[in-house]
């Protein structure tokens, strides 16, 4: 186990697994940013496991460069998730914080369609998705589907508990 492992929230106790996580929402001409793993069939939002003494905030920011190598603006939050899910014969209790945010201004980033993440030689998928393919993806938590549409005029934080 590595040292970050140590400081990752994270707890797992027989088949069941609790994890805080934070996730980045980039929203660009319509598309928003989303990743996948080689052995899944499913996408969701880019990000990863808050550290003991790290502000959900500061997670996204370290999240993101460590997976895109690019430093990211944490614009404000947007959602905070409750999900209690079945994923690799675990049952999952997550806490998630979904953040707006942005990487710098014409990133190559935002002209590539699809890439490989940083991390783990190139498990993690990123693509860009227009906001209204979502609907007929496997995208998870489900409620992004319906509420990625109306973030920008969303206000407040919305939460969201889904089992």
């Amino acid at each position: 186990m590595s040292n970050s492992e140590n400081k990752n929230i994270s707890y797992e106790q027989n088949n069941n697994k609790f994890n805080f996580r934070v996730a980045g929402i980039v929203i660009d001409k319509g598309r928003v940013l989303l990743h996948t793993t080689e052995q899944d069939d499913f996408w969701n939002l880019p990000g990863g496991r808050v550290e003991l003494n790290e502000t959900t905030e500061a997670a996204i920011v370290r999240e993101m460069a460590e997976e895109l190598g690019v430093h990211v603006e944490a614009q404000r939050l947007a959602f905070v998730s409750e999900d209690f899910f079945e994923y690799d014969g675990l049952k999952y209790h997550e806490v998630g914080f979904y953040y707006i945010i942005t990487l710098p201004e014409a990133h190559k980033l935002y002209s590539e369609i699809e890439f490989k993440g940083l991390e783990d030689n190139g498990k993690l998928i990123f693509k860009w998705f227009y906001l209204d393919e979502l609907e007929q993806m496997e995208v998870y938590p489900v409620f992004l589907k319906k509420e990625l549409s109306n973030l920008l005029d969303a206000k407040g934080i919305r939460h969201f508990i889904q089992k």
